[in-house]
């Protein structure tokens, strides 16, 4: 038996890079896996690849900025697959600029998707993942979210330093927390 047979995992930022080999990571473990991203055509051939691959898969489109999109994808989820066990919050914007050069906009859009992302696939996710009995949260950050950069990409680099602090306070609110 695979270690993740059965279970329902979301991933978001699905459809390339990291979100797609977690995908296949967790498919070749027998999860169910639900591709989310904003990118439709490359969402859509992601979840067609791993079922072609053997796996169960759906897409499932996802603003990870967009509280009522959450709602609306972890609905979808519990109506077609029956419950949600393990999320992946890995969506994520990089900048280079410094900060001299970094837009209001450019930094409320990276943070928007890099941390507040985060904080509403957790907030949205949360009571379909106790619901499961042994729900997971796997949160990307990156080493830039401790040590910081090299006086750029200032938005990226916070937004990261806060997903690290956030998950650290939802892990310490569980004391069995893996």
């Amino acid at each position: 038996m695979k270690r993740l047979e059965g279970r329902v995992a979301l991933v978001t930022g699905a459809a390339s890079g990291i979100g797609r080999a977690t995908a296949d990571r967790l498919a070749s473990e027998g999860a169910i896996v639900v591709v989310s991203d904003l990118q439709d055509e490359a969402g859509e051939q992601a979840a067609a690849e791993l079922r072609g691959a053997g796996g169960e898969a759906l897409f499932v489109h996802l603003d990870v900025t967009d509280e009522n999109g959450w709602a609306g994808a972890v609905e979808r989820v519990l109506a077609e697959r029956g419950s949600l066990g393990i999320l992946v919050n890995n969506a994520g914007l990089g900048d280079l600029a410094p900060i001299e050069e970094t837009t209001l906009s450019d930094w409320e859009r990276t943070v928007a998707i890099d941390q507040t992302g985060v904080f509403l696939g957790m907030k949205s996710c949360g009571d379909a993942l106790k619901a499961s009995g042994h729900g997971s949260v796997i949160n990307i950050s990156s080493i830039f979210g401790t040590s910081g950069g090299f006086g750029t990409s200032p938005a990226y680099h916070a937004a990261k330093g806060a997903v690290r602090t956030l998950t650290k306070t939802m892990d310490a609110t569980n004391p069995t927390a893996d």
